[in-house]
């Protein structure tokens, strides 16, 4: 055997030697992350990934794999646009490090994924609620967002089981309120729960 096929021969040794320390520390040492330990990782990759996002583990159990655990983490992007993105994303950590699974996206460049005509729909999360006080196209609201700029509006959401406003009383509704910081009022758009519907809108000084 030549000094070449000698080397590839070695070469190829070396790789497999390599492969195989590599997978037994897989089995050993990271199959001993705890369930905590796991959570908390997956929440600074998260982290590093989408640096002003809010995140949250919203599911944390055994993992189908031996040795792992299955994290579910939400995460929404431009919390306080009038669009805020909003996903769930999924784990199996350490078995796939953090390749993460798209389970769902619930809102996203403007959109309710989800909402459609004629069919019944719940607004379960703050995002959706934002997004569909935008997207209705509300004047009040759009007004406002054209005035002080849409990079520079805030926008927070509250859900009441039971809210009285202006006079009135509603059940399972939410409160979506929009501001800026050179403006002299704020605008408040009242959804129902169910399918988003408008209750109302008002004005409030700053």
């Amino acid at each position: 055997m030549d000094l070449l096929s000698k080397t590839v021969v070695a070469a190829v040794v070396v790789v497999v030697i390599l492969l195989g320390v590599y997978y037994a520390l897989q089995s050993t040492i990271l199959s001993h992350v705890s369930e905590q330990q796991a959570a908390s990782l997956v929440t600074a990759d998260l982290q590093n990934a989408y640096p002003s996002a809010i995140i949250n583990i919203t599911s944390e159990r055994s993992s189908n794999y031996t040795g792992s655990w299955y994290i579910a983490a939400s995460v929404v992007v431009n919390a306080t646009s009038p669009c805020p993105s909003y996903y769930a994303y999924t784990f199996d950590y350490p078995k796939f490090g953090f390749v993460y699974r798209v389970q769902n996206t619930y809102t996203q460049d403007c959109r309710i994924y989800g909402l459609q005509q004629n069919t019944s729909f719940l607004l379960s999360s703050f995002p959706a609620a934002i997004t569909r006080s935008y997207t209705l196209g509300i004047p009040s609201v759009m007004s406002f967002v054209q005035q002080y700029g849409f990079r520079n509006v805030s926008v927070g959401s509250h859900f009441y089981q039971n809210l009285s406003a202006y006079g009135k009383n509603y059940t399972k509704a939410w409160l979506v309120e929009y501001s800026a910081p050179k403006a002299n009022h704020t605008v408040s758009v009242l959804l129902s729960q169910l399918n988003g519907t408008l209750l109302a809108t008002y004005n409030s000084s700053g």
